[in-house]
């Protein structure tokens, strides 16, 4: 089980809970009224195992004895959206009534679940996944009955959930996973032979090599100097590989790619003048067009190119490819190949090093969408 603290309590739509500590231990604790409550949230693992519960675990304590008091609990799930997060479910309410120990202000823990009402691991038929928000209000409201007078102290407050524990990678998100699995493979519990070093550099290498493939890709808007006819695509777009299409502002239709450099000189011979760029080629990295536009235009090109992500890490920086988790194979099977590459004196490590390099490739273009399409055996009638 994973124990995820509660980082803050932030106020909601009741009142709040006050705070104070005990003068003796100087612990500190919350104090809950009736009608108090208070909202937090928490980040679903990595390593979260799919179809588990998450429990809430608090440690209370009350000054009148063998009283009751009443816990409720609304659940909220957030998906990360490409603003902020996206709502995917309405709240699900649960309560749990205790009873407060025979003596007084005696510490007792207590746990409840506070998702899965229908269906484990899921809140209103959605599935939890890594690194959804969940957002939880607790409130303390009115027991059946004999209420406690008192307030109730909390002293201290956590979420629980089951996760993976055989985790051997310090690393976060799907890089850790992918360390782990290479590990696995290669049957090295620990980074005797491959160091965490050498992983990282070569998903990274493996992330260039897709993004040579073209894997990536967006639009981008470049300006457009009047009179200019050379644009240095580096400056303008850092993360620039190559480019599959380009259009001039105010036209529907592509511009027309020259087969060379000279072609391009072609034109500029036989033309003077600026006006609408109509054509044109790449070489070392900068952009020639012809003719060169007639005004300047802050967004001048539409340039639709692939590009290399920002490298990957094992912090809470950037440890998750963009590509499907399906495909994470992709990075397993280049860093193994990689890994037997230099180990090639090794007996059976040239075998190993081919095996890998045609999982590879046929990992690849499933990713690249080119694999083979499935072949259909139809059987005679009888």
């Amino acid at each position: 089980m994973a124990v995820l603290p509660i980082e803050a309590l932030m106020p909601s739509f009741g009142a709040v809970p006050s705070n104070g500590y005990d003068p003796l231990s100087l612990a500190p604790f919350t104090e809950w009224e009736i009608g108090d409550e208070a909202r937090f949230s928490v980040v679903i693992p990595e390593t979260y195992i799919a179809e588990n519960n998450f429990f809430l675990r608090l440690q209370e304590s009350s000054a009148t004895p063998s009283k009751r008091h009443r816990w409720e609990v609304r659940t909220r799930l957030l998906r990360p959206g490409e603003n902020a997060t996206d709502e995917q479910t309405g709240a699900e309410t649960f309560t749990a009534e205790y009873l407060s120990s025979a003596g007084p202000s005696r510490l007792t823990t207590r746990t409840f679940a506070v998702s899965g009402s229908e269906s484990p691991g899921r809140l209103n038929g959605v599935s939890f996944q890594a690194g959804d928000l969940l957002s939880f209000t607790l409130a303390r409201t009115p027991a059946s009955a004999d209420e406690d007078p008192a307030a109730v102290r909390m002293w201290d407050l956590t979420i629980t959930v089951r996760v993976d524990d055989l985790s051997v990678s310090d690393c976060t998100g799907r890089v850790g996973n992918i360390f782990d699995t290479v590990r696995d493979l290669f049957n090295e519990s620990t980074g005797g032979f491959l160091p965490d070093s050498f992983i990282l550099r070569s998903i990274n290498r493996c992330q260039q090599d897709l993004a040579q493939d073209g894997y990536w890709r967006e639009e981008t808007w470049i300006r457009c100097i009047a009179g200019a006819s050379t644009i240095d695509l580096l400056s303008e777009i850092p993360r620039y590989q190559d480019l599959h299409q380009l259009r001039f502002s105010g036209r529907r239709t592509a511009m027309h790619p020259l087969g060379s450099f000279r072609e391009l000189e072609e034109l500029q011979a036989a033309s003077a003048g600026p006006g609408i760029p109509e054509h044109y080629v790449v070489q070392n990295g900068n952009l020639h067009v012809w003719p060169p536009p007639g005004a300047g235009l802050q967004s001048g090109f539409c340039v639709y190119h692939s590009y290399l992500p920002e490298d990957l890490t094992c912090s809470d920086i950037n440890p998750n490819p963009q590509i499907p988790r399906a495909h994470d194979m992709v990075f397993v099977y280049f860093v193994l190949k990689q890994a037997f590459l230099r180990d090639r004196h090794a007996p059976g490590a040239d075998t190993k090093f081919a095996e890998y390099s045609q999982l590879y490739e046929a990992e690849k273009r499933s990713l690249l969408g080119e694999g083979d399409p499935p072949m259909l055996s139809v059987r005679p009638g009888r």
